[in-house]
């Protein structure tokens, strides 16, 4: 199924509904892209997550769930999860991009 446009959460943040998902996507010029997904009464599946990821993010960048540190941990939608762009760094283990100070 093809995900919906259907406005933007705020200036840049574009917002999709797939089948009873919602999605929002975004891309900021210093962490790189953003996604989450929600779903009104259960966590996405990932059939879901990944049919979101790869018709709304460039097929270039690689996307990743993290787990922060417990004191950096934010959940506002009990049921949504969040994917961020990584990047090689040279290393066995991508990295987030460094927002700029």
């Amino acid at each position: 199924m093809k995900a919906i446009h259907v406005g933007e959460a705020w200036p840049g943040c574009k917002v999709y509904k797939l089948r009873k998902c919602t999605v929002f996507v975004e891309f900021h010029a210093d962490i790189g892209w953003h996604m989450s997904i929600s779903h009104p009464n259960r966590y996405p599946t990932w059939d879901e997550i990944r049919e979101a990821r790869y018709q709304l993010v460039p097929n270039g960048v690689t996307m990743a769930m993290l787990l922060p540190p417990r004191e950096e941990y934010v959940n506002v939608h009990p049921n949504c999860f969040h994917l961020h762009e990584v990047v090689d760094n040279g290393s066995d283990i991508p990295m987030m991009l460094e927002a700029k100070a």
